[in-house]
């Protein structure tokens, strides 16, 4: 028993000590994630999409800095009994730590805050309203996630992320909450250096 415990804590410790991601990489991902989720003012189910492009900068050997920046379009609300839809941009820093960094494999963990903005529209131009404009303005957008990078070759990769988004409005008095769900993220990754 001692023998396959030693072995196993020699294994752990050569597979922790060979590392994919190093201090100082830099890595560009592109990805977008489907939004679950369900509000006051839309339907459950899919209801948007995020498109999401980051840079990532490694400050040690299994912690990056990535900065994402995401366009969101968001579907079948209804404002005022109105059809309506809205789109987002949004600035959001986060904090990824690799727990797993193998070759060609890494799980992390990811925490991350940002902000943006919102602007709610009519899908129909003509029945536009009032409540239009008091919902549109600033969001605050907090990211909770976990995930992987699987590595084809030395630059090149696929990256999941599995993120749990809460997306409130700032600056409007008339609703705070915009969307909190799971929505899985799939894209590529390259590493620059």
């Amino acid at each position: 028993m001692k023998r396959i415990l030693l072995l196993f804590t020699f294994s752990l410790l050569g597979i922790y000590g060979f590392s994919q991601s190093k201090k100082n990489d830099l890595k560009l991902s592109v990805s977008a994630l489907p939004l679950f989720g369900a509000s006051q003012n839309f339907e459950s189910g899919i209801n948007g999409l995020v498109i999401k492009s980051s840079v990532g900068y490694y400050i040690s050997d299994k912690t990056s800095i990535d900065l994402n920046f995401a366009y969101t379009s968001m579907n079948n609300i209804i404002i005022d009994d109105i059809d309506s839809y809205y789109n987002s941009f949004a600035f959001i820093p986060t904090l990824r730590n690799n727990f797993v960094n193998l070759n060609n494999l890494r799980v992390f963990a990811e925490f991350g805050v940002g902000l943006g903005t919102i602007r709610y529209n009519a899908n129909n131009d003509n029945y536009r309203g009032y409540f239009h404009e008091q919902l549109s303005g600033g969001i605050s957008i907090i990211n909770l996630g976990v995930g992987g990078n699987y590595y084809f070759n030395d630059k090149f990769g696929l990256e999941l992320v599995i993120p749990y988004i809460i997306t409130n409005n700032i600056t409007s008095g008339q609703s705070k909450h915009i969307y909190s769900g799971v929505g899985p993220t799939i894209g590529l990754t390259y590493k620059i250096n």
